[in-house]
Protein backbone atom coordinates (compact mmCIF):
# COMPACT_ATOMS: atom_id res chain seq x y z
CA UNK A 1 0.00 0.00 0.00
CA UNK A 2 1.21 3.21 -0.97
CA UNK A 3 0.37 5.92 1.55
CA UNK A 4 1.47 9.09 -0.52
CA UNK A 5 -0.67 7.47 -3.56
CA UNK A 6 -3.54 5.79 -1.79
CA UNK A 7 -3.21 2.87 -3.98
CA UNK A 8 -2.76 -0.90 -2.81
CA UNK A 9 -0.46 -3.26 -5.52
CA UNK A 10 -0.07 -6.77 -4.78
CA UNK A 11 2.98 -8.37 -4.97
CA UNK A 12 3.54 -11.59 -6.57
CA UNK A 13 5.72 -14.26 -4.40
CA UNK A 14 6.51 -16.15 -1.66
CA UNK A 15 8.35 -14.01 0.91
CA UNK A 16 9.35 -10.59 2.21
CA UNK A 17 10.94 -8.13 4.74
CA UNK A 18 11.51 -4.96 5.90
CA UNK A 19 15.13 -3.73 7.31
CA UNK A 20 17.16 -0.53 7.77
CA UNK A 21 20.52 -0.19 6.23
CA UNK A 22 23.12 2.45 6.15
CA UNK A 23 23.76 4.13 2.08
CA UNK A 24 26.72 5.29 2.07
CA UNK A 25 27.00 8.94 1.13
CA UNK A 26 23.53 9.47 2.96
CA UNK A 27 22.87 10.64 6.62
CA UNK A 28 19.55 9.29 7.15
CA UNK A 29 18.94 5.51 7.08
CA UNK A 30 17.29 3.56 4.34
CA UNK A 31 14.22 1.59 5.02
CA UNK A 32 13.73 -0.98 2.71
CA UNK A 33 11.57 -3.94 1.55
CA UNK A 34 13.31 -6.71 0.25
CA UNK A 35 10.61 -9.62 -1.65
CA UNK A 36 11.17 -12.70 -3.76
CA UNK A 37 8.66 -12.40 -7.06
CA UNK A 38 7.36 -15.13 -9.06
CA UNK A 39 4.27 -13.92 -11.52
CA UNK A 40 2.14 -16.48 -12.15
CA UNK A 41 0.78 -15.12 -15.80
CA UNK A 42 4.74 -16.12 -16.74
CA UNK A 43 5.59 -19.73 -14.78
CA UNK A 44 8.47 -19.89 -17.33
CA UNK A 45 10.54 -16.87 -16.28
CA UNK A 46 12.66 -16.81 -13.49
CA UNK A 47 11.70 -15.16 -9.90
CA UNK A 48 13.13 -12.41 -8.76
CA UNK A 49 14.42 -10.21 -5.80
CA UNK A 50 14.01 -6.65 -5.44
CA UNK A 51 14.95 -4.09 -3.24
CA UNK A 52 13.39 -1.14 -2.86
CA UNK A 53 13.22 1.78 0.11
CA UNK A 54 9.83 2.51 1.49
CA UNK A 55 8.86 5.89 3.20
CA UNK A 56 11.73 8.45 2.29
CA UNK A 57 10.71 12.16 2.34
CA UNK A 58 11.08 13.14 -0.82
CA UNK A 59 12.60 16.29 -0.07
CA UNK A 60 16.22 14.48 1.08
CA UNK A 61 16.43 13.31 -2.42
CA UNK A 62 14.88 9.82 -4.56
CA UNK A 63 14.42 6.89 -2.65
CA UNK A 64 17.19 3.89 -2.88
CA UNK A 65 16.37 0.79 -5.00
CA UNK A 66 18.17 -1.66 -7.02
CA UNK A 67 17.51 -3.19 -10.06
CA UNK A 68 15.44 -6.52 -10.29
CA UNK A 69 18.21 -9.37 -9.53
CA UNK A 70 17.16 -12.89 -11.15
CA UNK A 71 17.49 -15.32 -8.31
CA UNK A 72 19.88 -18.66 -9.58
CA UNK A 73 17.71 -21.48 -8.92
CA UNK A 74 19.32 -24.82 -9.19
CA UNK A 75 18.15 -27.16 -12.25
CA UNK A 76 16.74 -29.90 -9.85
CA UNK A 77 14.60 -27.03 -7.96
CA UNK A 78 12.39 -25.72 -10.54
CA UNK A 79 9.44 -25.74 -8.25
CA UNK A 80 10.90 -25.04 -5.48
CA UNK A 81 9.95 -21.44 -3.60
CA UNK A 82 10.87 -19.25 -0.82
CA UNK A 83 8.97 -20.06 2.68
CA UNK A 84 10.98 -17.46 4.78
CA UNK A 85 13.42 -14.48 4.10
CA UNK A 86 15.54 -13.13 6.88
CA UNK A 87 17.26 -9.80 6.91
CA UNK A 88 20.74 -9.63 8.79
CA UNK A 89 20.59 -6.06 9.88
CA UNK A 90 24.34 -6.00 11.05
CA UNK A 91 26.02 -6.96 8.05
CA UNK A 92 22.89 -5.73 5.63
CA UNK A 93 22.72 -9.33 4.55
CA UNK A 94 19.11 -11.20 3.35
CA UNK A 95 19.32 -14.72 4.18
CA UNK A 96 16.39 -16.67 1.67
CA UNK A 97 15.04 -20.01 2.73
CA UNK A 98 13.26 -22.04 0.32
CA UNK A 99 11.12 -25.23 0.91
CA UNK A 100 13.53 -28.10 -0.34
CA UNK A 101 15.70 -26.58 2.06
CA UNK A 102 17.98 -23.95 -0.22
CA UNK A 103 19.66 -21.08 1.44
CA UNK A 104 20.26 -18.09 -0.59
CA UNK A 105 22.53 -14.92 0.94
CA UNK A 106 21.90 -11.54 -0.98
CA UNK A 107 23.76 -8.47 -0.48
CA UNK A 108 21.33 -5.77 0.61
CA UNK A 109 23.12 -3.08 -1.85
CA UNK A 110 23.69 -4.79 -4.78
CA UNK A 111 21.11 -7.67 -4.86
CA UNK A 112 23.76 -9.89 -5.55
CA UNK A 113 23.22 -13.69 -4.94
CA UNK A 114 26.33 -13.65 -2.94
CA UNK A 115 25.84 -17.56 -2.04
CA UNK A 116 23.32 -20.76 -2.68
CA UNK A 117 23.42 -24.10 -1.43
CA UNK A 118 21.12 -26.74 0.39
CA UNK A 119 21.61 -26.70 4.29
CA UNK A 120 18.90 -28.96 5.10
CA UNK A 121 16.52 -31.95 3.76
CA UNK A 122 13.52 -30.91 5.74
CA UNK A 123 11.16 -28.71 5.33
CA UNK A 124 11.71 -24.67 6.76
CA UNK A 125 9.25 -23.81 9.26
CA UNK A 126 10.26 -20.73 10.92
CA UNK A 127 13.38 -18.61 10.73
CA UNK A 128 14.32 -15.36 12.65
CA UNK A 129 17.50 -12.82 12.94
CA UNK A 130 19.49 -12.03 15.98
CA UNK A 131 20.78 -8.65 15.26
CA UNK A 132 23.55 -8.66 17.76
CA UNK A 133 26.03 -11.65 16.39
CA UNK A 134 23.90 -10.98 12.57
CA UNK A 135 22.96 -14.63 12.69
CA UNK A 136 19.61 -16.45 11.30
CA UNK A 137 17.91 -18.91 13.16
CA UNK A 138 15.44 -21.61 11.51
CA UNK A 139 13.28 -24.35 12.89
CA UNK A 140 12.30 -27.61 10.37
CA UNK A 141 9.32 -29.30 10.56
CA UNK A 142 8.40 -32.07 11.89
CA UNK A 143 11.75 -32.88 13.74
CA UNK A 144 12.07 -29.55 15.14
CA UNK A 145 16.24 -29.33 14.37
CA UNK A 146 17.40 -25.63 14.76
CA UNK A 147 19.94 -24.17 12.73
CA UNK A 148 22.06 -21.19 12.25
CA UNK A 149 23.05 -18.97 9.12
CA UNK A 150 25.98 -17.03 9.78
CA UNK A 151 28.57 -14.86 7.31
CA UNK A 152 32.09 -16.56 7.90
CA UNK A 153 34.12 -13.26 8.13
CA UNK A 154 37.18 -14.88 7.42
CA UNK A 155 36.05 -16.41 4.35
CA UNK A 156 33.48 -14.60 2.63
CA UNK A 157 35.78 -11.93 0.58
CA UNK A 158 38.35 -14.43 -0.58
CA UNK A 159 34.99 -16.50 -1.64
CA UNK A 160 33.76 -13.80 -3.59
CA UNK A 161 36.84 -12.80 -5.36
CA UNK A 162 37.79 -16.44 -6.34
CA UNK A 163 34.53 -18.09 -6.82
CA UNK A 164 32.25 -15.72 -7.71
CA UNK A 165 34.74 -13.13 -9.60
CA UNK A 166 33.52 -10.18 -8.45
CA UNK A 167 36.12 -7.90 -7.86
CA UNK A 168 33.88 -5.16 -7.11
CA UNK A 169 31.60 -7.11 -4.71
CA UNK A 170 34.56 -7.70 -3.18
CA UNK A 171 35.75 -4.36 -2.44
CA UNK A 172 32.44 -3.27 -1.30
CA UNK A 173 31.86 -5.93 1.16
CA UNK A 174 35.35 -5.81 2.34
CA UNK A 175 34.93 -1.53 3.22
CA UNK A 176 32.04 -2.37 4.57
CA UNK A 177 31.75 -4.93 6.89
CA UNK A 178 35.80 -4.41 7.57
CA UNK A 179 36.51 -7.77 6.23
CA UNK A 180 39.90 -9.55 5.52
CA UNK A 181 40.98 -10.65 1.68
CA UNK A 182 40.88 -7.57 -0.28
CA UNK A 183 43.82 -5.88 1.00
CA UNK A 184 46.15 -5.94 -1.65
CA UNK A 185 43.31 -4.93 -4.33
CA UNK A 186 42.74 -1.82 -2.06
CA UNK A 187 46.23 -1.59 -1.95
CA UNK A 188 47.04 -1.25 -5.66
CA UNK A 189 43.89 0.92 -6.36
CA UNK A 190 45.26 3.23 -3.92
CA UNK A 191 48.90 3.65 -5.30
CA UNK A 192 47.75 4.02 -8.79
CA UNK A 193 45.27 6.59 -7.99
CA UNK A 194 48.12 8.70 -6.02
CA UNK A 195 50.49 7.74 -8.99
CA UNK A 196 48.07 9.89 -11.09
CA UNK A 197 47.63 12.75 -8.48
CA UNK A 198 44.06 11.99 -8.10
CA UNK A 199 44.08 12.24 -4.25
CA UNK A 200 40.64 12.65 -3.59
CA UNK A 201 39.73 9.64 -5.46
CA UNK A 202 42.41 8.00 -3.44
CA UNK A 203 41.13 8.81 0.07
CA UNK A 204 37.96 7.78 -1.30
CA UNK A 205 39.33 4.13 -1.67
CA UNK A 206 41.11 4.65 1.65
CA UNK A 207 37.40 5.68 3.77
CA UNK A 208 36.36 2.46 1.46
CA UNK A 209 39.34 -0.27 2.62
CA UNK A 210 37.39 -0.64 5.91
CA UNK A 211 40.66 -0.57 8.26
CA UNK A 212 43.35 -2.06 5.78
CA UNK A 213 44.87 1.58 4.72
CA UNK A 214 44.10 3.89 7.54
CA UNK A 215 47.08 3.36 9.05
CA UNK A 216 50.24 6.27 9.99
CA UNK A 217 52.12 5.68 6.34
CA UNK A 218 48.83 6.59 4.86
CA UNK A 219 48.35 9.67 6.68
CA UNK A 220 52.00 10.63 6.06
CA UNK A 221 51.70 10.35 2.18
CA UNK A 222 48.85 13.03 2.23
CA UNK A 223 51.07 14.87 4.36
CA UNK A 224 53.89 15.01 1.67
CA UNK A 225 51.35 15.90 -0.77
CA UNK A 226 52.06 19.57 -1.63
CA UNK A 227 49.27 21.69 -1.48
CA UNK A 228 47.97 23.37 -4.56
CA UNK A 229 46.81 26.97 -4.58
CA UNK A 230 43.24 27.92 -3.21
CA UNK A 231 42.39 24.30 -2.38
CA UNK A 232 42.21 22.66 1.13
CA UNK A 233 45.20 20.71 1.70
CA UNK A 234 45.53 17.37 0.93
CA UNK A 235 45.75 16.03 4.34
CA UNK A 236 42.68 17.86 5.53
CA UNK A 237 41.11 16.73 2.39
CA UNK A 238 41.78 13.26 3.57
CA UNK A 239 40.48 13.72 7.08
CA UNK A 240 37.58 15.05 5.73
CA UNK A 241 37.05 12.45 2.94
CA UNK A 242 37.19 9.62 5.78
CA UNK A 243 34.83 12.03 8.09
CA UNK A 244 31.98 11.61 6.02
CA UNK A 245 31.64 7.98 6.41
CA UNK A 246 32.24 7.32 10.12
CA UNK A 247 34.22 8.00 12.81
CA UNK A 248 38.29 8.69 12.61
CA UNK A 249 41.02 6.52 15.03
CA UNK A 250 42.70 7.70 17.28
CA UNK A 251 46.28 8.52 15.28
CA UNK A 252 43.90 10.20 12.70
CA UNK A 253 42.39 12.41 15.52
CA UNK A 254 45.48 13.66 16.55
CA UNK A 255 47.12 14.21 13.45
CA UNK A 256 43.45 16.25 12.25
CA UNK A 257 43.64 18.29 15.52
CA UNK A 258 46.96 19.36 15.12
CA UNK A 259 46.12 21.75 11.59
CA UNK A 260 42.99 22.41 12.99
CA UNK A 261 44.37 23.84 16.04
CA UNK A 262 47.15 25.84 15.12
CA UNK A 263 44.65 27.75 12.81
CA UNK A 264 42.32 28.43 15.97
CA UNK A 265 39.17 26.41 14.77
CA UNK A 266 38.52 25.32 18.06
CA UNK A 267 34.50 25.24 16.95
CA UNK A 268 35.31 22.69 14.23
CA UNK A 269 36.91 20.45 17.03
CA UNK A 270 34.40 21.65 19.28
CA UNK A 271 31.72 20.25 16.56
CA UNK A 272 33.52 17.15 15.89
CA UNK A 273 33.26 15.84 19.75
CA UNK A 274 30.08 16.83 20.08
CA UNK A 275 29.12 14.52 16.83
CA UNK A 276 31.57 11.89 18.06
CA UNK A 277 33.59 12.17 15.32
CA UNK A 278 37.37 11.64 16.59
CA UNK A 279 38.57 9.26 18.71
CA UNK A 280 39.39 10.77 22.70
CA UNK A 281 42.67 9.77 23.97
CA UNK A 282 45.30 11.11 26.42
CA UNK A 283 47.64 12.74 23.58
CA UNK A 284 44.43 14.29 22.13
CA UNK A 285 43.54 16.16 25.40
CA UNK A 286 47.33 17.21 25.51
CA UNK A 287 46.94 18.81 22.07
CA UNK A 288 43.98 20.76 23.06
CA UNK A 289 44.66 21.50 26.67
CA UNK A 290 46.72 25.04 25.40
CA UNK A 291 43.78 26.03 23.53
CA UNK A 292 40.90 25.33 25.81
CA UNK A 293 40.84 23.98 29.00
CA UNK A 294 36.98 22.71 28.71
CA UNK A 295 37.39 20.96 25.75
CA UNK A 296 40.63 19.13 27.03
CA UNK A 297 38.21 18.29 29.75
CA UNK A 298 35.35 16.60 28.16
CA UNK A 299 38.14 14.69 25.97
CA UNK A 300 40.16 13.52 28.92
CA UNK A 301 36.80 12.55 30.66
CA UNK A 302 35.74 10.14 27.69
CA UNK A 303 39.13 8.94 27.43
CA UNK A 304 39.15 7.83 31.18
CA UNK A 305 41.90 9.81 32.16
CA UNK A 306 41.32 10.79 35.30
CA UNK A 307 44.55 12.36 36.75
CA UNK A 308 44.72 14.91 33.71
CA UNK A 309 40.49 15.23 33.74
CA UNK A 310 41.29 16.19 37.95
CA UNK A 311 43.36 19.02 36.58
CA UNK A 312 41.03 20.50 34.43
CA UNK A 313 38.90 20.98 37.51
CA UNK A 314 41.91 22.62 38.71
CA UNK A 315 42.37 24.84 36.36
CA UNK A 316 38.92 25.69 35.86
CA UNK A 317 38.33 26.52 39.72
CA UNK A 318 35.44 23.43 40.13
CA UNK A 319 37.27 22.24 43.23
CA UNK A 320 33.59 21.14 44.21
CA UNK A 321 33.59 18.26 41.63
CA UNK A 322 37.20 16.60 42.31
CA UNK A 323 35.65 14.95 45.36
CA UNK A 324 32.25 13.26 43.36
CA UNK A 325 34.68 12.62 40.38
CA UNK A 326 37.33 10.82 41.72
CA UNK A 327 35.09 8.66 43.66
CA UNK A 328 33.10 7.67 41.03
CA UNK A 329 35.52 6.58 39.26
CA UNK A 330 37.57 4.67 41.62
CA UNK A 331 40.52 7.32 41.57
CA UNK A 332 43.01 7.74 44.60
CA UNK A 333 45.34 10.71 44.37
CA UNK A 334 47.57 12.41 46.87
CA UNK A 335 44.88 15.01 47.75
CA UNK A 336 47.41 16.21 50.97
CA UNK A 337 50.19 17.28 48.03
CA UNK A 338 47.35 19.35 46.49
CA UNK A 339 45.97 20.57 49.02
CA UNK A 340 49.63 22.07 50.02
CA UNK A 341 49.80 23.55 46.80
CA UNK A 342 46.24 25.30 46.61
CA UNK A 343 46.95 26.93 50.19
CA UNK A 344 49.95 29.07 48.37
CA UNK A 345 48.08 29.86 44.90
CA UNK A 346 44.61 29.70 45.77
CA UNK A 347 43.41 29.57 49.68
CA UNK A 348 39.93 29.84 48.87
CA UNK A 349 40.30 26.64 46.51
CA UNK A 350 41.58 24.70 48.98
CA UNK A 351 38.92 25.57 51.24
CA UNK A 352 36.08 24.28 49.06
CA UNK A 353 38.59 21.10 48.25
CA UNK A 354 38.98 21.02 51.75
CA UNK A 355 35.32 20.81 52.78
CA UNK A 356 34.29 18.27 49.71
CA UNK A 357 37.45 16.17 51.23
CA UNK A 358 36.27 16.26 54.65
CA UNK A 359 32.57 15.59 53.59
CA UNK A 360 33.50 12.75 51.28
CA UNK A 361 30.63 10.12 51.23
CA UNK A 362 31.25 7.15 53.75
CA UNK A 363 34.01 9.10 55.42
CA UNK A 364 36.74 11.81 54.99
CA UNK A 365 38.97 11.67 52.64
CA UNK A 366 42.05 13.32 54.70
CA UNK A 367 43.68 13.84 58.10
CA UNK A 368 41.26 16.50 59.79
CA UNK A 369 43.98 17.41 62.04
CA UNK A 370 47.01 17.11 59.83
CA UNK A 371 44.91 19.50 57.29
CA UNK A 372 43.49 22.31 60.14
CA UNK A 373 47.54 22.58 60.68
CA UNK A 374 48.18 23.11 57.31
CA UNK A 375 45.97 25.97 57.12
CA UNK A 376 47.28 27.36 60.42
CA UNK A 377 50.96 27.09 59.43
CA UNK A 378 49.85 28.94 56.60
CA UNK A 379 48.32 31.71 58.50
CA UNK A 380 45.09 30.89 56.98
CA UNK A 381 43.17 31.30 60.42
CA UNK A 382 40.17 32.45 59.46
CA UNK A 383 39.89 29.52 56.60
CA UNK A 384 40.55 26.88 59.68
Amino acid sequence: YNIERKLSQPLQGHAAAFATIKIRGRDDPAQILVFHEKKAENPGEPPKFYIKEVGRDPSKGPPFQVAPVTIPVPADAANDFPVSLAVDQKDEVAFMMTKMGYAYMFDCHTGTCMYRNKVTNDTVFVTCPQPSTGAVFGITVRKGSVFRLQINGQNLVPYILNTLRNTQLALQIAGRLNLPGAENLFAAEFERLMSQGNAQEAARVVAQSGNALRTPATIARFQQLPPQPNQVPPVLMYFSTLLESGKLNEQESIEVAKPVLQQQRLPLMEKWLKDDKLQCSESLGDLIMPHDVGMALSVYLRAEVHGKAIQCFVQRGEYDKIVPYSTSVGFKMDYSNMLSQLLFNNPQGALDLAKGLVSAEGGPLIDIQQTAEAFLSSNRIQET
